[in-house]
């Protein structure tokens, strides 16, 4: 897609690819790639003919964070602050309840705001240079991103405590033992594995998807009585769906259902 100077969304067969482009900056994110990444995540959520998303960044570097010299020419006052920061909260917020399927390929270091947009993935395929951080504290500020959010539930609340208050380094191998990373894949195979991820889903559901993640997203805030309800009525919407309808008579008659999740590349 044409026009934007820090970032490149590029579609292909029904899979999104979504880069950072400041490698000469570790793709740190400055005032023009918030402004970007917004416009970016505007037209995921919108364009129905994107079915799944590859996030990722250029240059050996998956995203350094937020970038020090744009805070530090920024404008002062508490009030400005928040405004910007409550609207990169509506991206990161747009990103997490995106009802399509978000693959995070990370590669390098995925630092503060970087560790935030891999932790707001449904899934995150990682390398082995691969380096998650919630750096903040580093700095005298606290996380940001949704990282408060994201990191208790892929982390538990203990362990999400421990990363963001010690601000330490996970290396790729400790972040797929965590449950950061779901797979770790050499550096020749990322964004090959991450777009055969994609591709899965191009012929899952898009109503099933859309309403099994709401539910987990919702799940930590609903008890048992309203997740059964919950589900019922998601389940009720599902099988009048003539995606649903058709995948059943695809079974009665003996051939393969049509979402296939295949994680490596054929």
């Amino acid at each position: 897609m044409a026009g934007f100077e820090t970032i490149a969304l590029d579609v292909d067969g029904g899979v999104a690819t979504l880069t950072l482009k400041r490698p000469e900056r570790r793709n740190a994110i400055d005032m023009t790639m918030r402004a970007e990444l917004r416009e970016a995540v505007d037209r995921l959520v919108r364009d129905a003919a994107i079915r799944a998303c590859v996030l990722t960044g250029s240059g050996g570097s998956f995203c350094a964070g937020g970038d020090i010299t744009s805070m530090r020419d920024r404008k002062p006052g508490i009030e400005d602050a928040r405004e910007r920061m409550r609207q990169t909260g509506e991206t990161v917020l747009a990103l997490l309840s995106l009802e399509k399927p978000l693959i995070a390929a990370v590669d390098g270091p995925a630092y503060g705001a970087g560790f935030g947009l891999a932790a707001a993935a449904d899934f995150v395929v990682a390398t082995p240079r691969a380096r998650f951080c919630a750096s903040f504290a580093r700095i005298g500020l606290v996380p940001d991103f949704a990282l408060h959010h994201s990191l208790p539930r892929r982390v538990g609340m203990g362990r999400a405590r421990e990363l963001i208050l010690s601000a330490r380094e996970v290396d790729a191998e400790e972040a797929l033992a965590l449950g950061i990373a779901s797979r770790v894949v050499a550096e020749d195979r990322l964004m090959e594995t991450a777009t055969t991820m994609a591709k899965s889903f191009v012929e899952a559901s898009s109503t099933a998807f859309a309403l099994s993640k709401n539910l987990l997203n919702q799940s930590y805030g609903l008890d048992l009585r309203q997740t059964v309800e919950a589900e019922s009525l998601a389940q009720a919407a599902c099988l009048e769906t003539t995606y649903h309808k058709e995948a059943a008579q695809r079974f009665l008659d003996g051939k393969p259902p049509r979402f296939r999740w295949q994680a490596d590349p054929a």
